[in-house]
């Protein structure tokens, strides 16, 4: 009896190809359905240029007279508008098309990458998985990951087709990211520049590097790249915002995310466990592929997401599609009858049956630990909210232009949504003097929360006539309570209220 006919899955009809690409998109049940924290302050400042024009100094915190500039002004406006007629269900909808949009893209980019449907259905899978939960929240970062992302489609396609259409559409990108999220700007030049290392002849002793594609193409891009960045309400200020915004220790004693990944964060055993099964695939694949563009924008992309938390989101962008390049040969059988398949072929079967039992693993736990974080996160959020919305009630029985309110940096943003101007919100890179030219608010805000500073010299200051206080330390809410010039007003488990007792009169 003659052999049963064995199908490639790259050859696979077009009903499976369309399977694969609308998979992924169950990762919108892991999108958050609660506005992000950050989403405050973003619609106030977009509400503010809408209303008002570019700002200078600033007008949500209580430090009117620090210089600022609105880095996501662009993508405030639009959040703003979104809100203001759709309100959360809006703003919440966006978010997820962006993300429907990455699946699509990113799948696409696999394949442009791989030309094999098979592994590039594998890795945009992982891709997209990992990238709901973390990144695609209501702030500019969602349109971010996907313009990067759109990026890395077009030269890869300028590269496999030679056509310079494709990089036309770069310099647009650039213009949208300098004004949609500056302080991002800079990591279109970051992720190109593997591209261009590898469109440079190189030749030393045996080692020979053919061009990928025109260096000279590539050179003169990127040059109006740069060029169309000065496009922007802030001119050079916002095309170097990433150098005064980001490594500072305060920011990083603040923000978790800005901090080294280790395997004592949660996504930090994510990425070591992704990583440790793409060595387990490296190891066991007998035939790989190599090329400079991809191993330089993987080791970079990995470098980065080890220095901080928040850079997973580009390893995600750009690693996972580089490293999906070294399984670009792999060829799956199906046989009808599994009989017919010689013992080659059941080597590499159980190879990638390995490799997908641990790529399974991660993103099981991946999808359980998050599920169950958004849970409690959105519980706990939903409590805090509660309790301000509480403290707010009572200091609207105050004239707010009598209200100087000390507030938390996880806490100023909704005050300010509210019409307060506390003395600090969640922009943290706003408070450091490089970039407000004034004074370095959030030193002395980490200092007054770790206990460095008197808390008496503090309050007087600023001549706070209340307080919200949530400081985990417990150094001021400690102070505050055998402060006789203060009383609590409202105490609750996520926040405390001190009004100064002077402020009744």
């Amino acid at each position: 009896m003659p052999e049963k006919k064995r199908i490639n899955i790259n050859d696979a009809p077009k009903w499976f190809r369309a399977l694969y690409v609308l998979a992924p998109i169950a990762g919108l049940l892991l999108i958050s359905l609660q506005l992000d924290n950050d989403f405050y302050f973003i619609y106030k400042t977009g509400e503010h240029i809408v209303k008002e024009g570019f700002p200078t100094t600033d007008f949500l915190s209580m430090h009117s007279s620090m210089h600022i500039i609105a880095q996501q002004w662009l993508s405030a406006v639009i959040y703003y508008f979104i809100y203001s007629k759709l309100g959360t269900v809006g703003a919440i909808g966006f978010v997820m098309i962006c993300y429907g949009l990455f699946c699509v893209l990113m799948h696409k980019l696999t394949r442009l990458i791989t030309d094999n449907l098979f592994i590039a259905s594998v890795f945009s899978f992982v891709a997209d998985v990992l990238a709901a939960p973390m990144f695609e929240k209501t702030r500019p970062q969602a349109i971010t990951m996907l313009l990067i992302l759109l990026a890395l489609y077009l030269l890869e396609s300028f590269v496999k087709k030679g056509r310079i259409i494709y990089l036309c559409g770069l310099p647009l990108i650039s213009l949208a990211l300098i004004n949609l999220h500056a302080a991002m700007w800079a990591m279109l030049f970051v992720f190109a520049a593997p591209y261009g290392v590898a469109a440079i002849p190189f030749k030393f002793k045996k080692i020979k590097q053919e061009p990928c594609c025109s260096f000279v193409k590539l050179a003169v891009c990127g040059i109006i790249c740069f060029a169309v960045g000065f496009i922007n309400p802030y001119g050079f200020e916002a095309m170097k915002y990433i150098t005064t915004s980001f490594g500072s220790k305060e920011i990083n004693k603040l923000v978790i995310e800005m901090q080294s990944t280790s395997l004592a964060d949660a996504w930090g055993i994510v990425l070591f466990g992704v990583l440790a099964a793409f060595v387990c695939a490296a190891i066991f694949a007998k035939k790989k592929a190599f090329t400079t563009r991809f191993v330089l924008l993987f080791a970079g992309t990995t470098l980065m997401a080890l220095m901080n938390a928040k850079s997973i989101a580009y390893f995600i962008v750009g690693g996972i599609p580089a490293f999906a390049y070294m399984f670009k040969d792999a060829k799956i059988m199906l046989s009808v009858d599994e009989r017919k398949r010689n013992n080659k072929e059941k080597k590499k079967l159980t190879a990638l049956i390995i490799m997908f039992v641990v790529m399974i693993g991660v993103l099981a736990g991946t999808v359980i630990h998050q599920a169950n974080n958004t849970e409690t996160a959105e519980n706990q959020a939903d409590a805090e909210y509660k309790a301000l919305d509480k403290i707010i009630e009572i200091l609207d029985k105050e004239d707010k232009d009598d209200v100087v309110l000390f507030a938390s940096f996880n806490q100023g943003q909704y005050l300010e949504f509210n019409g307060y101007h506390p003395y600090i919100d969640g922009r943290a890179e706003l408070f450091l003097k490089k970039n407000n030219g004034e004074f370095d608010y959030l030193k002395e805000y980490n200092d007054i929360r770790g206990g460095r500073l008197y808390y008496k010299d503090f309050v007087d200051k600023y001549h706070f006539t209340y307080l919200i206080v949530d400081d985990t330390p417990g150094y001021l809410s400690t102070s505050l309570e055998h402060d006789d010039d203060y009383e609590l007003v409202y105490d609750s488990e996520y926040a405390q209220l001190f009004r100064l007792k002077d402020a009744k009169q």
